[in-house]
């Protein structure tokens, strides 16, 4: 694989996993999807790796949930008309 696809592989794992994971918590991982050495061989450091990463993700959109809906205001209760005069 070519550094774009080891990127986006460990971009998708590490989004399932909630962070960014170091050097040895990558190691102990069972569900790694590529052993340590490839996926540093690829960009040369972990530490580049990680960097890249953080940046990719940074600029993933994200949509944002929508508001919950305003609940109408109450009607204005009447004025009382005064009788007599």
């Amino acid at each position: 694989m070519n550094r774009p696809q080891v990127l986006k592989v460990l971009m998708d794992f590490f989004k399932k996993k909630g962070k960014i994971l170091s050097i040895e918590e990558y190691k102990a991982a069972e569900d790694a999807p590529m052993r340590f050495m490839v996926a540093k061989r690829a960009f040369g450091s972990w530490a580049r790796m990680t960097q890249m990463v953080e940046a990719k993700m940074a600029t993933v959109v994200v949509e944002a949930p929508k508001p919950a809906p305003k609940p109408k205001a109450k009607p204005a209760p009447k004025k009382a008309v005064k009788k007599g005069k």
